[in-house]
């Protein structure tokens, strides 16, 4: 029987050989040991001398050999020796080296996400979801509603007696503006003053009439500029020519005073300085503002309003007629509107006019104006609505009269004039507060 065996295997194989030829002669060994054992017994000399067989002397010492009977139907079991090497061997498995070293790429696993089917929920039976119906109804606009203001009118009674003996009488207050932009204006009123004051003495009007400027300050404000004694209807009787020429030249008052005009500070103080020399109690008082910039004085429009309101009885009687910029001319940068003169002209229901309108038909339509004052009835304050009823004695007159309401008077046509002494009576409404604006 050839064997082919690894040299590893014939290793082991060798080891096991010498192991158990060994094993056989140690056990010859142990078997030996027991021989002599027997045969030198523990009896004593000449009786039992410890041999097999009790009784017999111990005198033969010769070992016998042990009779092994063998049982040919048994199997003989041979154990293997238990081989223990001291130190143990120890089998490194051999180390593989690979040049070049394998790189081992660990693989891309590629993973899809997972699909996630919702569940079908089937419901028996079905519902069926129908979407809701959203209505939109268009927002209701309702307009405002607009409360009417509610006027409060107050009742007014002003009664005149008709007096055809008695020529009406007007003072006439003119102030101008004495700073250093109102030559030419100056100049424009003297030479086209004829058209003014014309009409005054074709119609035999009373009148006075006296100048003061608009300078404000303590040396001049309200100053008398010439002497208005020489500016009356009975100097313009005695000497026409040298009226119209005291005028002329005491209305050309210069330009060298204050550039802070203040003329309705100045026409004011005028009265606190004449009033009780130049002012007649029935007659109308009529101021005129001449200049082209605005009043620059102290005190609130209605302030200076209340003081000229004060100097009459019946506040009809009082006029202020306004020569002012209006509108301002570009090539002249110093001009500002006469905004408060302007105001006290709406409120005594005087008129205004732009100073740079022609000076001829200013003056002409502004003398009109006072002219017609004379044989009118003025009242003190504005009609509502512009409405007017006049009595004659008690007695309701629904014709022959004009009521002017630019200038708040009322005037009997030539042919309905009431006789004299007779008591004229108007009566109106005025606007005491409005209230419910929004």
């Amino acid at each position: 029987m050839h064997l082919n065996l690894s040299k590893g295997k014939k290793h082991l194989l060798l080891v096991l050989c010498l192991v158990m030829f060994g094993a056989c002669k140690q056990s010859e060994f142990y078997e030996k040991q027991g021989l002599s054992e027997i045969s030198t017994g523990t009896g004593g000399t000449g009786g039992d001398g410890g041999g097999l067989v009790p009784g017999v002397g111990g005198g033969d010492t010769t070992p016998t050999t042990p009779i092994v009977v063998v049982d040919p139907t048994v199997p003989v079991v041979v154990i293997p020796p238990v081989v223990v090497i001291n130190p143990p061997i120890v089998v490194t498995p051999p180390v593989v080296v690979v040049d070049p070293p394998v790189v081992i790429t660990p693989p891309i696993v590629v993973v899809d996400p997972p699909v996630i089917t919702p569940p079908v929920v089937v419901v028996d039976p079905p519902v069926v979801v129908t979407p809701p119906v959203v209505v939109v109804t268009p927002p209701v606009i309702t307009p405002p509603v607009v409360i009417g203001p509610t006027v409060i009118l107050n009742d007014r009674s002003q009664i005149f007696t008709q007096n055809e003996s008695k020529n009406a009488a007007v003072d006439i207050l003119w102030m101008i503006d004495d700073s250093g932009s109102m030559a030419d204006k100056q100049d424009a009123i003297a030479k086209n003053f004829n058209s003014f004051i014309n009409q005054f003495i074709s119609k035999d009007i009373d009148f006075r009439m006296a100048i003061t400027t608009s300078d404000g300050t303590s040396a001049r404000n309200g100053r008398m500029v010439g002497d208005s004694t020489k500016l009356t209807s009975a100097a313009a009787k005695a000497s026409k020519a040298t009226f119209v020429a005291n005028f002329e030249k005491w209305i050309k008052v210069g330009v060298a005073g204050s550039g802070v005009e203040q003329g309705l500070k100045t026409s004011t103080s005028f009265f606190d300085r004449y009033s009780s020399s130049f002012l007649r109690p029935d007659a109308f008082l009529a101021i005129v503002y001449v200049s082209d910039e605005e009043d620059q004085s102290d005190k609130k429009v209605s302030e200076y309003m209340t003081k000229l309101m004060a100097l009459k009885a019946n506040k009809g009687l009082i006029k202020a007629y306004s020569i002012v910029t209006i509108k301002k001319n570009p090539s002249n940068s110093w001009e500002t509107i006469g905004n408060r003169y302007l105001q006290v002209s709406n409120e005594t229901a005087g008129t205004t006019t732009d100073i740079h309108s022609d000076f001829s038909s200013t003056l002409m339509n502004m003398g009109d104006k006072i002219v017609n004052l004379i044989d009118s009835f003025a009242l003190s304050e504005s009609p509502y609505n512009d409405q007017v009823e006049v009595y004659v004695n008690n007695s309701k007159v629904s014709s022959g009269y004009i009521f002017d309401a630019t200038q708040r008077t009322v005037k009997f046509e030539v042919s309905a004039v009431p006789v004299e002494g007779s008591k004229v009576e108007v009566r109106y409404k005025v606007k005491a507060t409005v209230l419910g604006a929004i």
